[in-house]
């Protein structure tokens, strides 16, 4: 893997710290939203993937963090829990690349993606203690129900969330979301590298879509997506890092 080849970055972290340095760097929509958490540690893992999202934007860009304005409205509803936008900051040039970012937390991971302008999606799960079988068919197309019922027991959590993770990857890469219903996209099996097999969805093209599997750690399932063109690397385009200590210094 050479730096010239990475298009995409994947920062971790893990959301511990509230201080009002770092909640200064909300604007008064992400405020809003951090309040109406119920729970702390909600509050916290939005508060950090904000953090990192616009500590990100803000090298790319030259800024400050404080000058980062990102954008959240949902094309479908109007909502603020869309994909998040960098909004052009004032003098920047025209016609330059903006760069794209996508956020996903779960349990106690916060993942945050960005690119120099590629549409990208990134998802994070936690292995969790439910009834996956009342899920898959929400979740799976009909080939994918197939190779699902082969898989062992023992295995099925893992499985089914690796199918969630990768496909709400390609759904958030689109910018729509999970208004792309999930079975309309079949993928690889779980167990073999992450790839769009076939798309019913006009949203989602197979020979665009560029999937990889992320290292999240045990318990957790993880996938990144990005809507590359044909000179795209087949492999070697995504890194992952350590976004602790930048979180630790802003705060």
């Amino acid at each position: 893997m050479t730096t010239s080849s990475i298009r995409c970055r994947v920062w971790w972290a893990r959301p511990s710290i509230e201080t009002p340095r770092l909640l200064g760097l909300l604007d008064t929509v992400e405020r809003e939203r951090h309040a109406a958490y119920r729970l702390a540690v909600d509050q916290v893992r939005f508060l950090t993937a904000r953090v990192v999202a616009k500590a990100l934007a803000a090298d790319a860009l030259g800024i400050e963090p404080g000058r980062v304005n990102l954008d959240s409205t949902c094309p479908d509803c109007g909502r603020t829990h869309g994909k998040p936008r960098v909004v052009a900051p004032q003098g920047h040039p025209p016609g330059r690349a903006l760069p794209e970012l996508s956020i996903s937390h779960s349990g106690d991971l916060v993942a945050v993606a960005i690119t120099d302008g590629l549409p990208v999606g990134v998802d994070v799960e936690q292995e969790r203690d439910v009834s996956v079988d009342d899920l898959v068919r929400l979740t799976l197309s009909a080939g994918e129900l197939d190779s699902f019922a082969a898989v062992a027991p023992p295995d099925k959590d893992a499985a089914f969330f690796t199918y969630w993770a990768r496909k709400e990857a390609i759904l958030k890469a689109t910018g729509r979301g999970l208004a792309i219903p999930m079975t309309r996209i079949t993928v690889t099996p779980w167990d073999t590298e992450p790839r769009v097999v076939d798309s019913q969805a006009s949203e989602v093209d197979a020979n665009r879509m560029r999937m990889a599997q992320l290292d999240a750690g045990s318990g957790y399932r993880a996938c990144v997506a990005v809507i590359a063109g044909p000179d795209f690397p087949a492999t070697g385009w995504v890194s992952e890092h350590d976004a602790d200590p930048l979180v630790a210094k802003l705060a």
